[in-house]
């Protein structure tokens, strides 16, 4: 498996669909460049099945349901979960995992705390933070930006999404869930932040 960038206008899609070896060849056959799949949801089967068709594979976790609680503490077991998850994968370093931050019933600062640490132990293991800005976010703009170890941000369609100062190299395409070879998806495409930087794939 290899890392490589999410190029400028790459084509995408996110699903809690699970994606079999026959729907990935017919995903890439529409012209589908890369799927965004759960990270604790996909298996190594389902990977190698994506993989095998030509498309590449982002990750992202799931969110709590809303209203949840955040703290520093949650956010560095959510972390270490997550790495454990990503190398049960075989997933390289120098990956990045979009962290999902929506709907959180804390304040500014304890939804901060939580990000932070969820982010410090995903980047401390040899992997890139970025972050789904998602709807009902409680960090404003410049609280997002100033997270220090978060480097990649993905656009929830929802109104109302804060504008990071950086931009994002994700962006999720209204109106949401779309019909596509009989699953719900949502639609993306990725480009260049403000500093260039780019989300990442795994291929083979």
């Amino acid at each position: 498996m290899n890392v490589v960038p999410i190029v400028l206008g790459s084509r995408g899609l996110d699903t809690d669909t699970p994606i079999s070896a026959s729907l990935a060849k017919t995903l890439y056959a529409l012209k589908f460049d890369f799927v965004v799949r759960y990270l604790g949801d996909v298996t190594v089967s389902e990977l190698g099945a994506i993989l095998a068709s030509g498309l590449g594979l982002a990750l992202v976790t799931h969110a709590r349901a809303p209203g949840w609680l955040p703290t520093e503490a949650m956010g560095a077991s959510d972390g270490a979960a997550d790495v454990a998850a990503l190398k049960a994968l075989g997933v390289p370093a120098g990956m990045v995992l979009f962290v999902d931050l929506e709907g959180s019933g804390g304040d500014a600062v304890t939804t901060a705390a939580w990000a932070n640490a969820r982010s410090k132990a995903i980047v401390d293991a040899g992997y890139i933070a970025g972050l789904y800005v998602g709807d009902r976010c409680v960090l404003s703009a410049q609280q997002l930006y100033g997270l220090p170890e978060v480097s990649r941000y993905w656009k929830a369609y929802n109104a109302g999404i804060p504008e990071v100062m950086c931009g994002f190299c994700m962006l999720q395409l209204f109106p949401p869930d779309q019909i596509v070879a009989g699953i719900s998806i949502d639609y993306g495409v990725a480009q260049q932040d403000y500093k260039g930087r780019l989300a990442t794939m795994i291929t083979l």
